[in-house]
């Protein structure tokens, strides 16, 4: 006989929608979302796509017990314009998300999916 597994009851197959944004102005160095994503299960993973109008650094800054850390995308190289990125970001209990972009720019897109980890 062979065993059967079950996922946790908390556990979604299906990704869940936490932004979708497309053609919107943005300024250099600030916040893109109006307030920091937080996973609704963690530990997650945010998958998130980008393109923008301009070439620029994409950054997530990341908040914990009130201690936010900027990170780079990309190795920190400047994303090119009109190029579509996928990028995955690891989320664990009591860290909230928002992203930044180092010039003016329109955002062409922004699309983020918190994946649990159980499907990851």
């Amino acid at each position: 006989m062979g065993k059967h597994f079950s996922l946790a009851p908390s556990v979604s197959l299906l990704p869940v929608e936490l932004a979708n944004q497309q053609n919107v102005g943005v300024t250099a160095d600030t916040d893109i979302l109006a307030a920091g994503l937080t996973p609704l299960n963690h530990p997650c993973l945010f998958r998130i796509m980008a393109a923008f109008s301009a070439a620029g650094i994409f950054r997530a800054t990341i908040t914990k017990g009130g201690n936010t850390q900027t990170v780079n995308f990309s190795s920190g190289n400047n994303l090119a314009a009109g190029a579509v990125y996928m990028f995955d970001l690891l989320i664990h209990e009591g860290g909230s998300v928002n992203f930044q972009y180092s010039v003016n720019a329109t955002l062409q897109i922004l699309r983020i999916q918190e994946i649990d980890a159980g499907v990851q």
